[in-house]
């Protein structure tokens, strides 16, 4: 495992306003102004956060920005739940301290259960260029994400008085979120409309929301239901199929659904 250095964490009620900004008012300026005014840090990391949000969250023609369907799908989602899982999973795509770390508790390279100095220590091989500044903060900012999107918990070991992390095994994901991530994987990031079925189960949305096979199959199986998804079984290949071509088809279907 390879990652690089993170230095924000994600304020997330102030990242679903400034996606819901967006809605409303597409200058690029405008949004940087109204990310720095609603911060809850100083104004270093306020601007690194900002330009962060951008990079994850933001495509622009000229000083426009430009209405994706993430934005569109975050805003349009009911539930904050919803929302925060979709963040959550840019967040993976986009840091992969973040994806990797949750990966290795996935394929258990990493316990579900580990104290925090065994902890930081994944962080240093998994950094080994880096200065020691730069891993302690990763681990901080890493900890303190995956603690607040709901994939770790932590608490004092009794004896030892050290800190441990707990991999939170029972994550239960919204339909809706789940759905636009899988075709954002596989549409947008990987353009594949019509995978293996294997690939599918061992999807990297899937592993972010560290699911079991049983969780892969009631979630595949409501997509299946719902028209979202066909299933193709032809001589011993068998393989899923995105019934919409693009995300904007998605959206379009998901609004009208609500």
């Amino acid at each position: 495992m390879n990652i690089q250095s993170i230095s924000e964490k994600i304020p997330i009620e102030e990242t679903i306003k400034g996606i819901e900004f967006i809605k409303y008012e597409r200058s690029i300026e405008k949004l940087k102004s109204y990310m720095d005014d609603i911060m809850p840090f100083g104004d270093k990391t306020t601007v690194k956060y900002r330009n962060k949000f951008i990079q994850r969250f933001v495509e622009t023609e000229g000083d426009e920005i430009v209405y994706t369907p993430l934005l569109k799908f975050i805003n349009s989602a009911d539930s904050f739940q919803t929302k925060k899982e979709v963040i959550y999973f840019i967040v993976c795509e986009t840091s992969d301290a973040v994806g990797e770390i949750v990966k290795g508790f996935y394929e258990s390279s990493i316990p579900e259960q580990i104290e925090s100095d065994k902890f930081i220590e994944v962080f240093k091989a998994a950094m080994p260029d880096a200065k020691e500044s730069s891993i302690k903060k990763t681990y901080s900012v890493v900890t303190t994400i995956l603690e607040d999107f709901g994939i770790l918990s932590s608490k004092k070991d009794g004896e030892t008085k050290k800190k441990v992390f707990l991999l939170n095994n029972n994550i239960r994901s919204s339909n809706e979120g789940i759905l636009f991530n899988l075709y954002y994987e596989f549409i947008k990031i990987k353009g594949n409309k019509m995978p293996e079925e294997e690939l599918v189960l061992n999807c990297d949305t899937f592993k972010y929301f560290i699911m079991s096979d049983l969780m892969k199959k009631r979630h595949l199986k409501w997509m299946l239901d719902q028209g979202y998804l066909e299933h193709y079984v032809m001589g011993g290949n068998s393989k899923y199929q995105f019934s919409y071509d693009s995300l904007d088809l998605l959206i379009e279907k998901v609004i009208k659904n609500d």
